[in-house]
């Protein structure tokens, strides 16, 4: 019976060590941030990483050099936005609007979408580090 005891101690405080560290290696987005990028549609350089933004109209959204790193962005209307320099890696854009949004690089930012799901599904490479040769 003691063995049993021990094992079921050791399973959870494996378990509580587990999620402890899901749980803090999640970020979440500064409430304020998303209200005012969801309001005014200026939300330049905010951090929206892991923010679930699905469905939203940010048409003509300045979210210049924002951190949309694994952004849940599916079916998100992002015609015209402002998105130089935009951290989008592993954010999920399927079926988003990209119409006429700017997506190019400035001297010092780049738009990135190395993992991220693209409008039509597929998985994007660009900006992804290049392997050695």
């Amino acid at each position: 019976m003691e063995d049993l005891i021990n094992s079921c101690l050791v399973i959870s405080g494996l378990t509580l060590a587990i999620s402890s560290i899901c749980w803090t290696d999640l970020a979440f987005a500064d409430p304020n941030q998303i209200r005012q990028v969801l309001q005014t549609r200026e939300c330049p350089g905010c951090d929206l990483s892991r923010t679930r933004l699905s469905f939203a109209n940010l048409r003509n959204a300045n979210l210049r050099n924002a951190n949309l790193f694994s952004a849940d962005l599916k079916f998100v209307d992002l015609r015209d936005a402002n998105l130089i320099g935009a951290i989008l890696d592993k954010a999920d854009l399927s079926g988003a609007d990209l119409t006429g949004a700017d997506l190019t690089s400035t001297y010092m930012t780049e738009t990135n979408f190395c993992g991220a799901t693209m409008p039509d599904g597929q998985k994007s490479s660009e900006g992804c580090p290049k392997a050695p040769k």
